[in-house]
């Protein structure tokens, strides 16, 4: 009886139900902080001592913070994030790959050495290399500009490693057989590996997009002017040591999640794939 269909059912039924209660306790916060923007100001706080439907469901609606939100410098942020993350993405694909298949492919001195180093690459906490980075990038003459914010975050260690892991486990009799066909390494990587990494590729877009949409401490340091603000710097300057406007605060960041959301939606089901597959090599 342990295996009936009913106790199967019944299982099911609760595997579900916790996973629905989980579900929403994670997504309840981003869905008052969507709500709360289009409360006016006086309401946005009114009811959160008091936990109840009044604070989930709001009794006033306004467009207002997101009018005064759009007529500021957010449209400019999130076009100049778009820009930084998708130009990152383009050359953090062709880079990476590259490194990815180097590793996989090829054997040379300290290679084992060297693929250590790009896996504590993405360990170390970014706030340690920012004066060096600062200084670098200063040292060339590319502060306030877009090659600030995009040239330091194309090269990925992770990703690195997604790449590795799939490009080790193509075959090598294709590596052979190509060679034997009169291929580069460049054509073999171009024409044979990489149109075979789909997953792959999508999972590194979707982690260097998001990676660059999040960025704050970076652009700030390196890229403060107004021509270049990102969109996760116009949402802090909502608040200020001496005032605190929480509404187009609200509808910024409700911005910036809306948007980050369309390429994680789609690429999902390409980054669970990679991640559990590379995790399995």
């Amino acid at each position: 009886m342990s295996g009936s269909p009913a106790r199967r059912f019944a299982l099911a039924t609760l595997r579900y139900a916790a996973l629905v209660t989980v579900a929403t306790l994670l997504l309840l916060p981003i869905y008052w902080l969507v709500t709360a923007s289009f409360r006016p100001s006086a309401d946005i706080f009114a009811t959160s001592s008091d936990f109840g439907w009044a604070t989930l469901i709001p009794e006033r609606l306004t467009l207002a913070h997101w009018r005064e939100a759009w007529s500021g410098e957010l449209p400019r942020a999130v076009a100049n994030s778009l820009f930084v993350a998708l130009a990152t993405v383009a050359l953090g694909v062709v880079v990476n790959s590259l490194a990815g298949f180097a590793f996989a492919v090829f054997d040379f001195p300290f290679k084992r050495v060297l693929f250590a180093i790009v896996l504590a690459t993405f360990m170390m906490p970014f706030e340690s290399i920012v004066i060096p980075l600062y200084v670098l990038v200063r040292g060339m003459g590319l502060t306030d500009t877009f090659a600030a914010l995009i040239l330091p975050e194309v090269a990925s260690g992770l990703v690195i490693f997604l790449f590795r892991q799939f490009f080790a486990a193509v075959p090598k009799e294709l590596y052979e057989a190509a060679r034997v066909d009169g291929a580069s390494w460049l054509q073999i990587w171009w024409k044979l590996t990489l149109p075979l990494s789909g997953p792959t590729i999508a999972t590194a877009s979707l982690m260097l997009f998001v990676h660059q949409w999040d960025a704050f401490f970076w652009p700030l340091v390196a890229a403060p002017g107004p021509e270049r603000v990102v969109v996760q710097v116009a949402v802090a300057r909502n608040v200020t040591l001496e005032v605190a406007n929480w509404g187009g605060l609200f509808a910024s960041a409700s911005t910036a999640i809306l948007v980050a959301l369309v390429p994680f939606l789609l690429l999902q089901r390409f980054y669970l794939r990679t991640v559990t597959a590379a995790s399995e090599r």
